[in-house]
């Protein structure tokens, strides 16, 4: 009894015990689960989630977003790697490959490539440098491989054969493209054929079609016998599964109480303000705003703002408003608008572009490969400035004496304010002049030539304190409590939809892949694609929970899901029932057009049964519009295929069914075949535009990128 008293005296730690042990064991098999699964496989070979993390994170580097990539941008490495695979695969079976003399060909020989041409061709002369880019690999291979510029050149390189590789094969797909002489001789023996006709025409737009109905058989028939072409159509060559929600959204907006609260703050800040002396007056912004550092057009701002501060000068004050948006290109985020107060700090005619040419001479520490010391920098320099002040041309001094010789040191146009620490200097030299200019910390000197000025526009130093307008906490939470009032009524979607109906409540619905960033028009809803795309969530489920963007909350359900090459009849349907309404009605008028000629020669009197004007067309040839009914192709190759005159009919065509008379035919001078022949095989090269899905389609994809990202 005294062992059993114990236990149950101390139950509270063998409960703890056990409770740890099973989150452990949760923990453990779901990171066993995890471990298991594969970023991704491409046809059996695996892509691991480390390479695909080396690969973002190398184009955000190419794009400088530094790890501020959207779900957008992910999926399109995505697509690239998966480009890549396919392509090299491809390109290996067939022994398409680039040999070092190609790739020597392409940097110093006839054939450059057009990346190394747009690199090394001399801004001023627009010659490409032979000279300079074999200077420039000596200067690259005697650099240590772990410097940063061998290894972007590295990749630069690779990037240059691969293109050319690619270049290579799509040439070969481009030739393989063939059109043969039998059809291209039919073809150039209608062309030249001319014909006059008289048309009787059955428009579809003129008919009614009330009275057709379309059976489940119907639709069972047409889905049956156009699989294909539906496919195809619903997911235009895309292999990526896609999911249809429906979503209602809840939008807090600022009560009165709030917009009150807010104009007592406003009021306490432009108060304070006004005692500030300019040093403290930044540091305000600082926190509040911005815009107190550089110069800006004040064509930047969004009115009524562009207009107030281009009437300013020094000191004019920029008393409390409420604005739409700050600036014209801002984060276009969900907001009521905010209040802006401030000052013109400052004003100055100055360029809205700069264009410089540079000579970086590095010192030791500015990298650790580098073996200048600071003394031996500085000596260069006064060499590099001597030279140029004794008549060596700038570009010959880059070649000399920097350490990058890349376009002979051509920066191109860059923003005012994009140089950091030369930007003022630039800005206040005349072009031609030629300065340096120290690094901190003894890391080395530029010497930079201006070589470039827009014209001066009168720009403006601004300091800005702003404060978005948005509803209180309070409000949020009550527009929280009715979204999730709202949830709790309905289980599946449809209900949901027809709640929100009675209810008038917003509602919206967007076609998502998996790594969609968001939900359409909610930015930060990332989780609710995440739901759509659980395993465990079906079509018609609603989400238990609720999605908060900006300031609306949303109500999410799965409304459909759509699997390339398995589009099932009741998705088809929508796509099915105009096509099949035509499709009957395209019978009916045929049958009342053959009605119309029996009998009868004549296409004066079939028009007249059939209640309808005859249309006449002259000179008619093959491929060209029908009259006024546009393109109508079967109708136009009837004509050009019937040797003589007489009554062709009824032709079911695209707009309409028709009873054709060809009243003459002119044989014109036959069109070059091999005209024709290009014609049609440039046209063919469309589909290059297919390679990549037609090649996705025929391998198998494991794609678990949505446990990783």
């Amino acid at each position: 009894m005294g062992i059993i008293g114990n236990i149950r005296k101390h139950s509270w730690i063998a409960v703890l015990i056990v409770g740890i042990a099973i989150v452990c064991f949760i923990i453990g098999d779901l990171t066993k689960n995890r471990k298991q699964e594969a970023f991704a496989k491409l046809d059996g070979d695996e892509v691991t989630y480390d390479y695909f993390n080396a690969r973002l994170a190398q184009r955000e580097a190419d794009y400088q977003m530094r790890g501020t990539s959207n779900y957008a941008f992910k999926e399109s490495v995505w697509q690239e790697i998966v480009q890549e695979r396919l392509l090299n695969k491809e390109m290996n079976a067939l022994g398409v490959v680039v040999t070092d003399a190609e790739v020597s060909d392409m940097y110093v020989g006839r054939f450059i490539h057009p990346m190394l041409q747009q690199q090394f061709t001399n801004p001023q002369t627009g010659v490409y440098d032979r000279q300079g880019i074999s200077n420039y690999v000596r200067q690259i291979d005697e650099m240590p491989d772990t410097m940063e510029a061998k290894v972007q050149w590295l990749k630069y390189q690779e990037q240059v054969r691969e293109d050319r590789q690619r270049t290579k094969y799509i040439a070969m797909l481009q030739n393989g493209m063939y059109m043969p002489s039998a059809i291209a001789n039919k073809i150039a023996e209608m062309s030249a054929k001319q014909s006059d006709v008289r048309v009787a025409g059955l428009l579809y737009s003129q008919a009614d079609n009330a009275e057709i109905e379309l059976t489940d058989a119907d639709y069972q028939k047409y889905f049956d016998t156009h699989k294909k072409e539906l496919n195809r159509d619903m997911f235009r060559m895309d292999t990526r599964e896609q999911r249809e929600v429906a979503y209602a959204v809840f939008t807090a907006q600022p009560s009165q109480n709030d917009m009150m609260e807010i104009q007592t703050e406003v009021n306490s800040w432009w108060n304070e303000m006004k005692t500030l002396d300019e040093g403290s007056y930044i540091d305000f912004v600082n926190m509040h705003g911005g815009y107190d550092s550089v110069y800006v057009s004040s064509d930047i701002f969004a009115a009524p703002l562009d207009s107030i501060i281009k009437g300013s000068h020094a000191g004019s004050e920029i008393v409390p408003m409420i604005i739409p948006a700050l600036t014209k290109d801002g984060y276009n985020r969900h907001t009521y608008g905010e209040y802006v107060m401030g000052k013109v700090l400052n004003t100055e005619m100055r360029p809205d572009s700069l264009r410089v040419s540079m000579i970086l001479i590095p010192s030791q520490n500015y990298h650790q490969s580098i073996t200048r010391t600071p003394e031996q920098a500085a000596h260069l320099r006064d060499s590099a400035m001597a030279s140029i002040k004794a008549g060596m041309p700038f570009e010959a001094a880059v070649k000399a004496f920097s350490i990058d010789t890349t376009r002979g040191g051509d920066q191109d146009w860059q923003l005012d304010g994009n140089y950091g620490i030369l930007n003022e200097d630039i800005v206040h030299h005349n072009v031609g002049d030629v300065f340096d200019k120290e690094l901190p910390n003894n890391a080395g000197y530029f010497i930079v030539k201006v070589t470039g000025k827009s014209a001066a526009k009168m720009k403006y130093r601004v300091a800005l304190a702003q404060k978005i307008i948005t509803p209180s906490s309070d409000t949020e939470r009550d527009i929280r409590d009715r979204a999730n009032q709202f949830a709790s009524q309905f289980s599946t979607c449809q209900a949901m939809i027809e709640g929100a109906q009675s209810q008038n409540i917003q509602m919206r619905s967007a076609l998502l892949i998996s790594m969609s960033d968001s939900l359409t028009g909610f930015p930060n809803t990332r989780d609710a694609v995440r739901w759509a795309f659980n395993s465990k969530t079906v079509s018609g489920a609603v989400s238990g929970e609720i999605y908060n963007s900006d300031y609306s909350y949303i109500v999410c359900g799965l409304r459909e899901v759509y699997v390339p090459n398995n589009l099932t009849l009741d998705q088809a349907r929508p796509i099915i029932e105009n096509r099949l309404r035509l499709e009957k009605l395209g019978e009916q008028l045929a049958a009342k057009a053959e009605e119309a000629m029996k009998g009868k020669n004549d296409i004066n009197s079939i028009a007249l049964s059939m209640n309808v004007t005859v249309d006449t067309i002259t000179g008619l040839k093959f491929g060209d519009y029908f009259g006024r009914n546009g393109m109508e192709p079967k109708a136009v190759s009837a004509i050009a295929a019937k040797k003589d005159t007489g009554i062709i009919g009824p032709v079911q065509g695209a707009s309409g069914v028709y009873v054709i008379s060809v009243d003459n035919n002119t044989q014109g001078e036959a069109t070059d075949t091999e005209s024709i022949r290009q014609r049609y095989e440039n046209a063919g090269m469309n589909g290059l535009n297919y390679i990549i899905p037609v090649l996705q389609s025929r391998i198998k994809i494991v794609d678990n990128r949505l446990l990783y990202l």
